[in-house]
C-alpha cells in the first residue's frame, strides 16, 4: 500500500488587523524589535510602546493596520500611514522572527502595493544598524533619501 503526503501550500495574505488580534501581534512585535535590538546593540528594544497591547490597540483603531498571514496564522504585521491621496507610509513592519528571511517580507511589500494602487510614492525608514531590512528595501526598489545617525528614510516612487 503507498502512502501519499501532500505538503500543505503556504498562502501568505495580509488582512486588516482587528482589536482581537492585538495581543499576539504585540507578542510578534516585541520578539521581532528585541531580536533586530539584540543582534546589533545587544539589548532589547523598539519604537515606544512596542512591547504593550495598550499601544498596539492604539494602532489598530486609528490607523490602517495589517496583519500579515500564513495560512491563517499572524505571523507578522505592520501599518500605513497615508500622506495625502497619492503619498503611503510603511511603519512597524514585523515579521516573527520563527518566519523571517523566507520571503514573506517581500511578499507582503507586494501585496501592500497592489492593495493600493493609486499611491505614487511609499516611503518607510529603517535603523542605521539594521542591515537586513536595508537589503530588503533595496531589493524591493527602494532608494535611499536622507539619513541621520540612528536612521535611513527610503522612498520608492511608482510610476
Amino acid at each position: 500500500m503507498e502512502v501519499k503526503i501532500r505538503k500543505e501550500a503556504k498562502m501568505i495574505t495580509i488582512e486588516r488587523a482587528k482589536k482581537e488580534d492585538a495581543e499576539v501581534i504585540t507578542r510578534i512585535k516585541t520578539a521581532a524589535f528585541n531580536k533586530e535590538i539584540n543582534t546589533y546593540l545587544g539589548r532589547d528594544g523598539g519604537p515606544e510602546g512596542y512591547n504593550k497591547v495598550e499601544s498596539e490597540l492604539q494602532i489598530i483603531e486609528n490607523l490602517l493596520a495589517y496583519k500579515i498571514l500564513l495560512n491563517d496564522k499572524i505571523i507578522g504585521a505592520f501599518f500605513l500611514i497615508p500622506e495625502g491621496t497619492e503619498i503611503m507610509h510603511f511603519e512597524d513592519f514585523v515579521i516573527d522572527p520563527e518566519y523571517q528571511g523566507k520571503g514573506y517580507g517581500y511578499k507582503t511589500l507586494c501585496m501592500s502595493e497592489k492593495l493600493y494602487p493609486a499611491i505614487k510614492e511609499w516611503k518607510l525608514s529603517t535603523p542605521v544598524f539594521s542591515v537586513g531590512n536595508q537589503h530588503l528595501y533595496e531589493k524591493f526598489g527602494y532608494k535611499e533619501t536622507e539619513r541621520n545617525d540612528d536612521e535611513i528614510f527610503y522612498s520608492k516612487v511608482i510610476q
